[in-house]
């Protein structure tokens, strides 16, 4: 069974609090120690002022997880993204940036789960003694 992480996001977020955003992934990622490659599972992760990217280094891999800072807009107010770690290691610093994204972005970004929030615990936790925040963090659906 699959298990997936969702956001909402506005289809421009804000370029000084995504950077913020940015430089506290390439933080959290460190200090979690979990081997990340690039989006398919080879390479580098790439943390950049327009883009956060990475996936399970390999054979770890599974689906992409990467934050534009500008996507196309579909019509809506909010896109909604998505990405299946099937529980794999690199599933706490998919939640990690996305208790990062929530932190610096507000209201421009809501974060879901097939978990539940208790599901995030270590991800709330690593994020709190690394970065002093995220220990409040709760998933809004």
């Amino acid at each position: 069974m699959g298990h997936t992480n969702y956001w909402e996001r506005k289809p421009e977020l804000p370029a000084k609090a995504f950077a913020a955003a940015v430089k506290d992934c390439k933080k959290i990622i460190k200090y979690l120690g979990i081997p990340l490659g690039g989006k398919d599972g080879t390479g580098k992760p790439i943390f950049r002022a327009d883009l956060i990217e990475f996936n399970g280094k390999t054979p770890n891999d599974y689906e992409t997880f990467a934050v534009d800072r500008v996507v196309e807009p579909e019509g809506e107010p909010m896109v909604f993204e998505f990405c299946k770690t099937e529980h794999r290691p690199y599933d706490i610093c998919v939640q990690a940036a996305l208790i990062v994204l929530k932190h610096h972005l507000g209201d421009d970004i809501t974060v879901s789960s097939d978990g539940h929030d208790t599901d995030w615990e270590a991800a709330r936790e690593k994020c709190q003694a690394q970065l002093g925040y995220g220990g409040e963090f709760k998933l809004e659906k």
